[in-house]
């Protein structure tokens, strides 16, 4: 009893070092201490133990991830991928069961086929610990299975643990719960405080993004990125971001280590696998990729790296200022929309996630980077158009030639202003190709004078007489559009000293030392555009030159248009009255033609419109007499006396008076609607527009020109057929303009209709049946256009030549005999359409 009670506290003492150092533990990673210290309990407790472990989530996993404590080198923490054994195959059984406990024991050839399977997959395992595992006897494993990690012991004797020895295991399996509970309390706690601090570095970085006022700023992103980023990762080498386009064989690097800032640089995508693999995934869209480098593939990507001048200069400087190139590393590529975040490693790193993450975050950085850099450009290009705008301002106002060195000044200074480099002077050569002359209109900076303002002047120059003259001459003859002439030692100082005698406030400007300089010339119209600086100038500073030689083109011819036109002013003046009287009297002419074709055309519809009126006039008279004969019926039926009368009579005769007024009202206004158009067709046109039934109008015309050419000609006939789209409603036109469209254009077809094909009719038998068909057609809105209204007219006569048809619309032309047609009809439709 007493060694039972002394076992009892021997046993309860190890448990409650377990379950204090389980509470003592306040970082996750702590657990492996925690099985260590279970390890020595069970050898204090005198029982046969090789290894303990616990395994993590064994329900849920097909592999076993195990933490485990031992006396030989082997891993603590280990993941071992399932594999058929009848050991792990009676495990999984076990586990399927839902018993709290598995023991297991092999034998000596059991044990060594277990592990020749098992150190396949744990690589690394030293070679002595391996021969002693295959030398020991056998394998005993006990296991308690817990709720959610199972805690093992094992020995090599060969001889399995006892009852007892099982059940201390089950009780410290109990305590190991509470500790495996504590540990994913702490695993939670740790991922919250993680998260906190990989979502405080992502809002820097959009803070820093938000921030930028321009796009040079993207580098001081890049340096936050690598900041934080080397606060959550371990071993970062370097990281930043590569921007990438479709086709393009070059990618752009922009990259940060703890010295700082890597000024962006490019690299070929083509020519490394590494660099090709990384911008194929780019390329097909992937979010996320690993290149890992070691031995003579890292050297091989290194040499590659060496032989580009830009990389190898940033190595060259790296390794002076003391750092390493690593001997391992792995590049992790989190794609986004331009490019790709790039993160080196110098050890194995599983941020996956956050990388993607930080991709994300990036790719709203580079939005915002390209909506600045494009608003600069849009700034840059507004700031270009207004020193251009005054350049062609200036220009323009010129009066004289001498003014052309102002309009140097102005150019002088808005090149300087806009930043193209070095800039010393500006110059304008006109050359006149006729007398072989040059001038040359200049402006520079007095570096003499405190306030270095600019100076300027003009002076004729032979090209011929200086090296430099004759190098414009050749440029001048080329077909090039620009060119660089580089001004050196005796053909420098021969051209200032020639400058210097042409023209005196450029006298002494350099002094007795004469530096070298570039003549970078641009061609215009009659001339060239020069700026000389210290060296060569950019491509940007090249295209203002074009471009500010462009404007000053335009603004020199414009000048020599107007110093040649005003020798002709006086001439051109009297030119225009007498253009003004012929128009003023041309005008008069036409109106009286006008006037005449109206009163022409309003003679031929005053048959027509007889004819239209007798229809109203007829039933007004019909209806007056029918109106007098129910007035005396009424009349007789109330002299009648009052017991005679019939009241319903009178009540009728009534009604029937007051429907033949209101009959005889409705063609009274017919009538007046008829002679109201009449009067609109012959006044001058008042330009209102009014809502009009166009259908109306169209078969209004139609039967008034009818019956006008009938009225004329007894013999006419035509078959007249409509097509009127009821949808179109009321229109807004000048009803009298487009009644002359269509009375022209109808009568017209009423003179062609009748007439034979051309060549006669060949068969003799045929009767001709003169048609003319007239269509409204409302068209839906097409092409940016509304809804408009088509009013057609057709006739089955000969139609008209190839030949005459483009004369059609020329005032005073006709087809139609001498006398039978003035030749306006069409011309005025076509104005007033």
């Amino acid at each position: 009893q007493a060694e039972a009670q002394a076992r009892e506290a021997q046993i309860e003492t190890a448990l409650e070092r377990v379950r204090s150092r389980s509470m003592g533990m306040q970082k996750s990673e702590e657990l492996k201490e925690v099985i260590q210290v279970v390890y020595e309990q069970f050898v204090h407790l005198n029982i046969l133990i090789e290894h303990t472990g616990f395994i993590i989530d064994y329900k849920e996993r097909d592999d076993m991830h195990i933490w485990l404590a031992d006396r030989h080198e082997v891993p603590s923490e280990v993941t071992i991928p399932y594999f058929d054994c009848a050991h792990w195959n009676s495990f999984n059984e076990a586990k399927e069961k839902g018993i709290d406990f598995f023991a297991n024991h092999l034998t000596f050839e059991e044990k060594n086929r277990f592990y020749q399977d098992l150190f396949k997959l744990i690589p690394g395992v030293p070679v002595e610990t391996l021969e002693y595992y295959f030398s020991c006897p056998g394998l005993a494993i006990s296991t308690v299975l817990l709720e959610n990690v199972g805690l093992y012991i094992e020995n090599f004797s060969g001889i399995p643990y006892s009852d007892e020895e099982n059940a201390t295991l089950m009780r410290f399996g109990k305590v190991f719960q509470q500790t495996y509970t504590r540990f994913l309390d702490l695993q939670k706690a740790e991922a919250q405080t993680r998260e906190a601090k990989i979502e405080a570095a992502l809002e820097k970085i959009r803070s820093r993004t938000m921030g930028m006022q321009q796009s040079e700023e993207l580098g001081d992103v890049a340096t936050v990125l690598f900041k934080e980023l080397n606060q959550l990762v371990e071993n970062l080498w370097t990281c930043g971001f590569v921007l990438c386009e479709k086709d393009r064989a070059e990618d752009e690097w922009w990259l940060s280590t703890r010295e700082g800032f890597i000024p962006a640089f490019y690299l070929p995508n083509t020519g490394d696998v590494t660099h090709a693999n990384i911008y194929k995934g780019w390329e097909k869209g992937e979010s996320y990729h690993t290149e890992q480098l070691e031995g003579q593939a890292l050297q091989e990507h290194y040499d590659w790296l060496n032989n580009i001048p830009v990389s190898k200069k940033i190595f060259d400087e790296m390794l002076a200022a003391g750092l390493s190139l690593p001997t391992w590393q792995k590049l992790h590529c989190a794609y986004f929309s331009y490019g790709y975040l790039v993160m080196i490693t110098q050890v194995p790193c599983p941020e996956e996630q956050i990388f993607k993450r930080f991709a994300q975050v990036f790719d709203q950085t580079y939005t915002r980077f390209l909506d600045l850099k494009k608003a600069e450009a849009q700034a840059r290009e507004a700031k270009i158009e207004v020193a251009l705008e005054r350049v062609r301002a200036r220009a323009l106002a010129m009066q004289e030639p001498e003014e052309l060195k102002e309009v140097a000044q102005v150019l002088r200074t808005e090149m300087g202003l806009l930043g193209v480099e070095e800039l010393e002077t500006c110059s304008i050569y006109i050359n006149d190709e006729a007398t072989n002359k040059t001038e040359c209109w200049y402006a520079l900076k007095d570096l003499r004078v405190e306030e270095k303002k600019l100076v300027s002047d003009h002076f004729p120059l032979n090209l011929n007489d200086t090296w430099v003259g004759r190098e414009m001459t050749k440029f001048y003859r080329s077909g090039t559009k620009q060119v660089s002439i580089i001004m050196q030692g005796a053909n420098r100082k021969e051209w200032i000293n020639y400058c210097e005698e042409k023209s005196v406030p450029f006298r002494g400007y350099y002094g007795e030392v004469i530096p070298d300089r570039t003549y970078h010339l641009y061609k215009f119209s009659h001339g060239a555009i020069g700026a000389a600086s210290a060296g060569d100038i950019s491509a940007e500073s090249w295209k203002l030159l074009s471009r500010a030689a462009s404007v000053f083109s335009l603004a020199y011819s414009r000048f020599k248009d107007l110093t040649q036109a005003r020798t002709d002013l006086i001439r051109l003046k009297e030119e225009k009255k007498r253009a003004e009287d012929a128009l003023t009297e041309l005008q008069v002419t036409q109106k009286q033609l006008i006037q005449s074709e109206k009163m022409a055309s309003l003679g031929e519809l005053t048959a027509g419109i007889a004819h239209e009126i007798q229809n109203p006039l007829n039933f007004v008279n019909n209806f007056s007499e029918v109106s007098t004969e129910l007035i005396d019926e009424l009349k007789v039926e109330r002299q009648k006396i009052e017991g005679e009368r019939d009241k319903q009579l009178e009540e009728d005769l009534l009604n029937d008076i007051y429907q033949n007024l209101e009959k005889i009202n409705h063609h009274g206004k017919r009538a007046g609607d008829i002679v109201k158009g009449m009067l609109q067709h012959s006044r001058i046109s008042t330009g209102v527009k009014e809502p009009t039934d166009i259908n109306k109008l169209a078969d209004e015309y139609l039967r008034l020109a009818y019956h006008g050419l009938r009225a004329k000609d007894k013999s006419f006939n035509a078959i007249m057929k409509t097509d009127f789209d009821e949808t179109i409603g009321n229109i807004n036109i000048i009803s009298q303009d487009i009644g002359r469209v269509i009375l022209n254009l109808i009568t017209n077809a009423f003179y062609a209709a009748p007439l034979p094909p051309e060549g006669g009719f060949k068969n003799p038998d045929y009767r001709h049946k003169p048609t003319i068909w007239i269509k409204t057609l409302k068209n839906p809105p097409s092409g940016g256009r509304g809804a408009e209204v088509l009013v057609s007219v057709k006739d089955n006569g000969p139609g008209i030549t190839q030949k005459i048809l483009v004369k059609i619309f020329q005032p005073f032309f006709t087809t139609k005999p001498t006398g039978q047609g003035t030749g306006l009809g069409l011309s005025l439709s076509y104005d007033i359409v």
